[in-house]
């Protein structure tokens, strides 16, 4: 087992709480990468929510572009981010995670979401601890198993997005299935 460290460069996001807080219509506004935004990703949903919530700022801030990988420290969760989120702000409960060229973008987000070994890891370092929140160093010093050649690190990684894009799609079909069975009760 190696350290995710030594495949994975890490890229902390802009401290919210610093940022000076602007009311000038030159400064340049920015919508705040937040977690529906990152489900809205995982999914690949080309809808985009104008709910989020923005910041205008003159200061520097990190800014996610198309096919960026994002850890959030919260959930736990990994996803890849979409051309809808391209110029959207890295706030600091969000690690950008950049791959060298042995590691499969895709497949790091399968591993970080489904691999057993990394979820027991993660878990077990938050023993003790009240606030359910993951730092850099516990994600640096996760532990992964021997990676599979990159064809099959792409195959699987794909399979992974292309597999929870399906149940998505299944889970709006059965919803809107839903909606007009209850709409036909009502006519009724």
């Amino acid at each position: 087992m190696e350290k995710l460290s030594k495949f994975v460069e890490f890229v902390s996001g802009s401290p919210q709480s610093r940022l000076f807080v602007s009311m000038n219509e030159s400064d340049p506004s920015y919508c705040i990468y937040g977690q529906s935004e990152l489900k809205a990703d995982l999914v690949q949903s080309e809808t985009a929510s104008n709910e989020g919530r923005q910041i205008r700022t003159p200061d520097k801030v990190m800014i996610l572009s198309e096919g960026d990988i994002i850890f959030y420290l919260v959930s736990g969760e990994a996803s890849v981010v979409g051309k809808k989120h391209v110029g959207y702000l890295q706030t600091q409960n969000f690690i950008k995670l950049i791959p060298n060229q042995d590691l499969d973008a895709h497949y790091l987000v399968f591993l970080l979401n489904q691999d057993h070994n990394i979820k027991r890891q993660l878990v077990s370092s938050l023993q003790g601890t009240m606030v359910i929140k993951y730092t850099l160093a516990q994600l640096k010093a996760l532990r992964i198993n021997k990676l599979p050649p990159i064809d099959e690190q792409r195959l699987i990684g794909r399979m992974y997005f292309n597999q929870i894009r399906l149940n998505w799609f299944r889970k709006q079909s059965a919803d809107l299935k839903l909606k007009i069975a209850m709409n036909q009760l009502r006519k009724d």
